[in-house]
C-alpha cells in the first residue's frame, strides 16, 4: 500500500462524530478548513460524520470537500439511553468504511470519542494507520470524558483508543502532557497547533456594525464568540462585566453564539441589570464582520483545546483577554497580544483585567492587534497546519515513526 500511495493523491477519512450544518463549533471549522487546505495540496479528503436532522444532505460537496453523513437520531457520543443509536451510527460507519477499504490510505479522527473508538478498529481491520486529535485538555480532556460516559463501553474504548492509534495529534503543551500522563509514548505524540486562514473582511466593513451597536463616545466593543455551554464560562463574563459597568468604564458587550445555556445567560444579564450594555447576537455567519468591529476578544473558557474562535480573533488584530488555560496560553503572549487571568472562575480576576484593557490608551491596544497578527502568521498559519498534517499522514503510510518526521 505505501508504494501505490506515493504514486497518487493520499485518501482520507476525516471521521468526527457531529459536523456543520447541525454543528458549528472551532473543533468542526478545524475539521474543514483543514480538508480544504489537503485537498489543495493534492490530497483526497473524505469527511465522514453523522446527521440527525432530516433536512441536512446526506452527501455533498462543501467548499470543495465532500461530505458523508450517516443517520443518527441524536449525537452518535451521547451514551447512556441513547446507546442503542451510538451503536448503530457507529456500526454503520464501519460498513461506510469497509465498503471503500480499497480507497482509504489513512483514517484521521478528530476528537478521542467513540468516533476515534471505532476509527482505530475500522483502520486496524483494512490494515491503514489512525491519527487521533485531540479536543481538548485539563478537565475535559478527551480520554478522561470518554472514561466517565455513563455506558460500559467507555473505559475500553478509551483503552482501545489509547493502544490501538498509529499517532496523536496534540494541539496544546498541556494537551501533550495529558497525553505522555494517560500512558502515550513519545514515539506517536505529535504537537500540531490548530491553524487559521488569513481574514477576508475589511475594517471598514466591521466598522459598520459597530455603528450599528450605537457605541457612546470613547465606548469600546468587547466581543465573545462561542457555543453558549458551561465550558465557555460564560457567567463569569457577566458577573465580571457587571463591575465594570458599576466602575462606568465606557464599554459593550457582544456574544455571538447559541447553545444549551443561552437562556441561562440571558436571565443573569437581566438580574445583573446588563440589558442597557449587552447585546446577545446569536448564531451569525459574519463572526469575521465583528471581530473588524472589536476593540476586545474576551474568552473566559474552562478548559479548551486550541480556541477557533481565538486564533480567528488574533489574525484579525483583535487584543484578547483569556482565562489561563490550555490553548489560551500557548497563543496569547501576556502584555504583548492581550491579557491573561486566572482562575477561569474568579469574576474579580476577569473584572480587574478587563478594566485595565478597557482603560488602557489606543496605542497600545494598536501595537496589540500588530503583534498578534504576526504571531498567528509566524506560527498557526493553515498553510503550515496543512503541510505538517500531510508529512505525518506520509511517514506514517511509509511506516515511518510519527514524532521524528513531523515533530
Amino acid at each position: 500500500m505505501a508504494d501505490s500511495a506515493a504514486r497518487r493523491p493520499l485518501r482520507v477519512v476525516m471521521l468526527i462524530n457531529l459536523f456543520m450544518p447541525e454543528v458549528f463549533a472551532g473543533g468542526e471549522q478545524q475539521c474543514l478548513r483543514l480538508s480544504r487546505a489537503l485537498l489543495a495540496r493534492g490530497l483526497e479528503p473524505v469527511i465522514l460524520t453523522s446527521r440527525s436532522r432530516r433536512d441536512t444532505a446526506a452527501v455533498e460537496v462543501m467548499q470543495g470537500v465532500e461530505v458523508h453523513r450517516l443517520w443518527c437520531p441524536v449525537e452518535p457520543q451521547k451514551g447512556g439511553r441513547h446507546l442503542g443509536a451510538s451503536l448503530s451510527w457507529m456500526r454503520k460507519v464501519g460498513r461506510w468504511i469497509d465498503a471503500r477499504r480499497d480507497r482509504i490510505d489513512l483514517i484521521h479522527c478528530h476528537h478521542a470519542k467513540l468516533n476515534a473508538w471505532i476509527g482505530v478498529r475500522a483502520a486496524r481491520r483494512i490494515g491503514v494507520p489512525c491519527v487521533v486529535k485531540l479536543g481538548s485538555a485539563g478537565p475535559n480532556f478527551d480520554f478522561r470524558s470518554l472514561e466517565k460516559k455513563r455506558f460500559v463501553y467507555g473505559r475500553l474504548a478509551a483503552r482501545e483508543i489509547r493502544d490501538g492509534a498509529s499517532a496523536f495529534v496534540g494541539t496544546s503543551a498541556e494537551m501533550m502532557d495529558d497525553l505522555r500522563g494517560y500512558g502515550i509514548g513519545p514515539d506517536r505524540l505529535v504537537h500540531i497547533p490548530n491553524g487559521v486562514e488569513p481574514p477576508d473582511t475589511g475594517r471598514e466593513e466591521g466598522r459598520s456594525l459597530g455603528s450599528m451597536m450605537r457605541l457612546g463616545n470613547g465606548e469600546r466593543l468587547v466581543l465573545f464568540a462561542g457555543r453558549m455551554e458551561r465550558q465557555k464560562n460564560v457567567e463569569t463574563l457577566l458577573k465580571a462585566f457587571a463591575t465594570v459597568a458599576a466602575q462606568q468604564i465606557p464599554a459593550r458587550l457582544v456574544l455571538l453564539g447559541d447553545g444549551a445555556c443561552l437562556d441561562a445567560h440571558r436571565r443573569l444579564a437581566d438580574r445583573l441589570g446588563l440589558a442597557g450594555s449587552i447585546r446577545f447576537a446569536g448564531r451569525v455567519d459574519t463572526v469575521g464582520d465583528w471581530l473588524e468591529a472589536a476593540d476586545l476578544f474576551v474568552l473566559p473558557a474552562r478548559a479548551e483545546g486550541m480556541s477557533n474562535a481565538l486564533l480567528e480573533a488574533m489574525a484579525h488584530g483583535v487584543p484578547q483577554v483569556v482565562s489561563a488555560v490550555s490553548g489560551n496560553t500557548d497563543l496569547v503572549a501576556g502584555g504583548r497580544t492581550g491579557w491573561l487571568y486566572a482562575p477561569p472562575e474568579d469574576a474579580g480576576a476577569l473584572a480587574g483585567v478587563l478594566a485595565e484593557a478597557l482603560t488602557c490608551p489606543p496605542e497600545r491596544l494598536a501595537a496589540m492587534a500588530r503583534a498578534s497578527r504576526e504571531r498567528v502568521r509566524a506560527g498557526f498559519s493553515m498553510d503550515a497546519v496543512a503541510d505538517r498534517h500531510a508529512a505525518l499522514y506520509r511517514s506514517l503510510i511509509s511506516g515511518g515513526e510519527a514524532y521524528a518526521n513531523v515533530a
